[in-house]
């Protein structure tokens, strides 16, 4: 490792090149050419790479939790909506990740017969399907009062458009009908304390 990485910055006048590609102990295309042009590409180091098995199953999207996924992309949310506005202390913390409806859609039981009336009237027997929903609530955390103005917006416009645009995001990646109720509070100073950010996962 040591010694690719001294190959990727051969431009650097410190590094020894001819001695790295001498710890790849494999010989590379121009070796002994001068410094400037021992520059490889990507697909020359990862073809110097040994391959090895793959750390996850090709069908693992990530080792993070659902609710830091949410989280994420509500902040990242956060960020185009807010711009240069955005102050860059916020927070966002996934209070409540409720599941029990992610997973309703099928059938109730019961008779699929339809019936019909006395007046003539059919009526189906068979139980509307319940949508997939999640339900999330997230706190979105600033350092000052006036921070937390502009997170708001006038008349909240702006945590609104924020909610919106987080909620479609959020159905995307869970592939389900998401509620979202997003709020914003005032907790100063809490990237200058040490509980707070072993807490959200910084320390």
């Amino acid at each position: 490792v040591v010694a690719l990485r001294s190959i990727l910055l051969a431009n650097d006048p410190t590094i020894d090149v001819g001695s790295a590609v001498r710890g790849l102990g494999r010989p590379l295309p121009a070796m002994f050419a001068t410094t400037e042009n021992n520059m490889i590409s990507n697909e020359e180091a990862r073809e110097i790479l040994p391959v090895g098995p793959p750390l996850y199953h090709p069908d693992f999207f990530t080792d993070r939790t659902d609710r830091f996924c949410a989280s994420e992309l509500i902040r990242e949310t956060l960020f185009e909506n807010l711009g240069k506005e955005l102050p860059y202390c916020c927070e966002v913390r996934v209070e409540t990740f409720d599941e029990s409806e992610r997973y309703d859609g099928e059938d109730d039981e019961g008779d699929d017969d339809d019936d019909e009336d006395v007046y003539g009237v059919v009526k189906s027997n068979k139980k509307k399907k319940k949508q997939p929903l999640v339900r999330i609530g997230a706190m979105i955390l600033v350092e000052r009062d006036s921070q937390k103005g502009i997170v708001v917006g006038k008349g909240g416009q702006k945590i609104k458009d924020v909610g919106v645009d987080a909620r479609r995001k959020l159905e995307e990646f869970f592939g389900v009908k998401v509620f979202l109720d997003l709020r914003v509070k005032v907790d100063k100073n809490w990237r200058n304390n040490k509980d707070k950010l072993k807490q959200f996962g910084y320390m």
